[in-house]
């Protein structure tokens, strides 16, 4: 592992690299910052950024090098693999296929390309990665564990397997109080899941003890210069006495361990403080003379690059929303996974969902993501639909890494979460037919006693609550809701397979979905109302009957009218997780106008809420009056992050790994609206102004190795369009004029009415 002398020799390696179009943003196994962990890959991915200069420029070739020193690398003498130059415009999952690499070892690499414009480029600066132990016994194959990395000279940190190290960010506070009766107020600014660090000097009036206890109040919600000791729900108040001794002296906040009560509820490493989430702290002196020299927020989460997105609008309301939901994205990431909420730190599959596609759009980061797939496969959860988000999941892995790895190792378990083994005569599953065996929950990884159909959550007559989240849910032996999950899934097994090269399972998946959603449509359409019943034998109709169907294209087009209508007139009758499929319904059919309309809400259901009530990151639930035990630290909530740039902006892969983009603005009444994402290829920029009848226009910065499809919404049935300054070829589709085959580079395209 590394020396203080070899991080010195990596240093002004990095230094005396030129900046010749250089490629940068490497990646090794899908690590930003594999020097910070160590992998357990025998043979990882590389992945790096094409830079370039030149409009419309495209990787031909590469050349990687990789060594066992600094020094070897930096002589350009690798003493490992030098692959030589590989005619190939790949640029990410680039396989090593060098000579056996070595357990608990480190190596270095670093890459150059040879683009079709600009030429042959400089090194990349290089990376160091860190091998683990090749030959551990998993319990499970993604099992990811905290190991100790050795920093030489006798110097070791801990960090994990196959993910970046956690890290505690100091913050200091935003506002701080005195209170009548002494008591010290601080605010953080935000939430967070933390600790506390303070510098205290305690000059005893009334106590003759040479210890003394001082109290420690600490919490989510505040009321004036105090924090809210009843703040309901699930929203944190807590207390805490600490030892102090007289004197000058630094203290930590001892938060007392987390005690799991769930069966996969993720305890912190005993490595580490404990932390809760909370944004104010109080010292209760006693009128003891406890002086404050210093207090800081240990904030806990994932690596995270702050800038690497954003998102703008003339919208404020908006902009709080997305910033809302970008920081819960990353906060809830305190325990290296996507198990939030501090009740049970436990990993749902529809959540992490929710929270992959958001972090996604917020960071070039995808290891976690990968981790809490593979953990949920081994794992799975209760909620018959949340067994369908592991495929979700696994697919959008695909998506945004354009890596194989997950779909090809878990592909057999995978389909086995489509649930066809509870698909009875009527070409529909059920898991009320005494089709859930040992042997079928076995095949999903459930070890519980069998799923149950879930639809929205929470359920009405929890404890004090009334109606719940399922808009009068009607459930039945056939549930809708759950059928149209099933739907979805065999099309993303079709993909999967398709990609895979299985043919014959792709053509019986294909044969599967059709017949799926013929049954579907058969048993579930009323064709007197036009709209979808909530299960067979139902006469009830819910939001959620006719939203998820409508999400995943299961309404025949003759049927969308009188769907979207009745979509339309149930608002938010859902709870927070299920806005995320309500939000995407409407954008994906033409309603943007409405969804934007949910999304700036300003009745109790709604972000806007969250942020009345004082939460700062996003919630369990709309409010408390919705859930008892409702939570103020919770990503499935977080949605609007993703769905801003995806649906508003309209930018999303048209192809796994972002080789192709399609961009596809949807204004739905936000006049100008700007946003950057990071990709696995590179940051993708996009910012329309438009002027409602008369113009539109919209700037684009794309990524080297690229090609992107962009549509320019038309305003007027006759109208000219530009690209930067010049007239430029389209077509015309659905309301957009489409410009193909955009190369990297900037663009300023300007839709004029004529």
């Amino acid at each position: 592992m590394k020396t203080k002398l070899t991080l010195l020799i990596l240093f002004f390696l990095q230094l005396s690299y030129a900046k010749n179009n250089a490629p940068s943003g490497l990646i090794c196994q899908l690590l930003s910052h594999p020097e910070l962990s160590v992998i357990t890959e025998r043979n990882p991915d590389f992945g790096w950024i094409v830079n370039s200069n030149k409009q419309g420029d495209m990787q031909k070739a590469y050349q990687i090098m990789v060594a066992s020193s600094a020094e070897l690398l930096m002589a350009n003498n690798p003493d490992v693999w030098n692959c030589g130059k590989v005619k190939s415009s790949q640029s990410i999952n680039v396989k090593y296929a060098g000579k056996a690499l070595q357990s608990n070892k480190s190596y270095y690499w670093k890459v150059k390309t040879f683009n079709k414009k600009s030429g042959e480029c400089d090194w990349s600066r290089p990376q160091q990665f860190n091998t683990g132990d090749f030959d551990r016994t998993k319990k499970w194959p993604g099992e990811s564990k905290w190991v100790q990395l050795d920093l030489g000279s006798g110097q070791k940190q801990w960090t994990f397997e196959n993910r970046h190290p956690l890290t505690y960010y100091p913050v200091k506070p935003v506002r701080k109080a005195i209170r009548a009766n002494g008591v010290q107020f601080f605010d953080f600014g935000r939430s967070a899941f933390a600790t506390l660090e303070m510098k205290l000097t305690w000059k005893p009036i009334i106590s003759t003890d040479s210890v003394f206890l001082l109290k420690i109040n600490i919490g989510e919600k505040g009321v004036g210069d105090s924090i809210d000791q009843k703040p309901g729900g699930g929203v944190i108040f807590r207390t805490y006495s600490l030892k102090i001794k007289p004197g000058t002296h630094n203290y930590t906040l001892e938060i007392p361990r987390f005690v799991p009560k769930y069966p996969h509820s993720q305890a912190m490493s005993p490595q580490m403080p404990e932390v809760a989430p909370f944004r104010f702290c109080e010292l209760v002196s006693n009128l003891e003379n406890v002086v404050v020299e210093d207090i800081t927020h240990k904030t806990l989460y994932m690596l995270y690059n702050e800038k690497a997105a954003n998102f703008k609008s003339n919208n404020v309301d908006v902009n709080a929303i997305y910033d809302l939901c970008k920081y819960s994205t990353i906060a809830n990431t305190f325990n290296g996974d996507y198990a939030n909420s501090e009740r049970e730190r436990m990993m749902y599959e529809a959540d992490c969902y929710i929270q992959q596609m958001g972090h996604y759009a917020i960071d070039r980061e995808f290891a976690i993501a990968r981790y809490s797939t593979e953990n949920l496969i081994y794992h799975a959860t209760w909620p018959t639909e949340w067994i369908s988000h592991s495929i979700f999941m696994a697919y959008a892995d695909y998506m945004y890494t354009g890596n194989t790895d997950l779909i090809t190792n878990y592909y057999d378990d995978l389909k086995a979460k489509t649930m066809m083994a509870l698909e009875t005569d009527k070409g529909l599953i059920s898991t009320r037919t005494g089709l859930q065996t040992k042997d079928f929950l076995k095949s999903i990884h459930y070890n519980g006693g069998g799923l149950k159909d879930i639809v929205d959550w929470p359920h009405g007559n929890m404890s004090t609550l009334k109606g719940g989240e399922t808009d009068d849910y009607e459930f039945k032996t056939y549930n809708t809701v759950v059928n149209a999950f099933y739907y979805k899934s065999l099309i993303y097994m079709i993909e999967i397979a398709k990609v895979l090269g299985k043919t014959d399972e792709a053509q019986f998946l294909t044969s599967k979905a059709d017949s799926v959603k013929a049954a579907f449509n058969k048993h579930f359409f009323n064709n007197e109302t036009g709209i979808y019943v909530d299960g067979i034998d139902s006469k009830h109709s819910s939001l959620h009957a006719n939203m998820y169907p409508l999400a995943f294209g299961l309404v025949p087009s003759e049927h969308q009218k009188t769907v979207i209508y009745f979509i339309k007139s149930k608002r938010m009758a859902c709870g927070v997780y299920s806005s995320n499929y309500l939000l995407e319904a409407m954008f994906d059919n033409g309603e943007g106008d409405y969804a934007m309309s949910l999304i700036t809400d300003a009745t109790d259901r709604s972000w806007l809420n969250m942020i009345r009530v004082g939460a700062t990151m996003t919630t369990e639930a709309w409010d408390n009056k919705y859930k008892v035990n409702n939570g103020w630290s919770h990503a499935w909530s977080a949605a609007p992050v993703h769905i801003l740039p995806r649906k508003l902006l309209g930018i999303e892969p048209a192809e796994a790994g972002f080789g192709k983009i399609n961009i596809r603005p949807q204004p739905a009444g936000i006049l100008q609206a700007e946003a950057k994402i990071p990709t696995i290829r590179g940051c993708i920029e996009a910012a329309y102004t438009m002027k409602p009848c008369k113009s539109f226009e919209l700037n684009v910065t794309l990524p080297s190795n690229t090609v992107t499809t962009v549509y320019i919404p038309t305003i007027a049935p006759d109208f000219t369009l530009t690209n930067n300054g010049k007239k430029v070829k389209y077509t015309i589709e659905n309301g957009y004029a489409v410009v193909r085959n955009v190369g990297s580079g900037k663009y300023y395209f300007v839709l004029n009415r004529m």
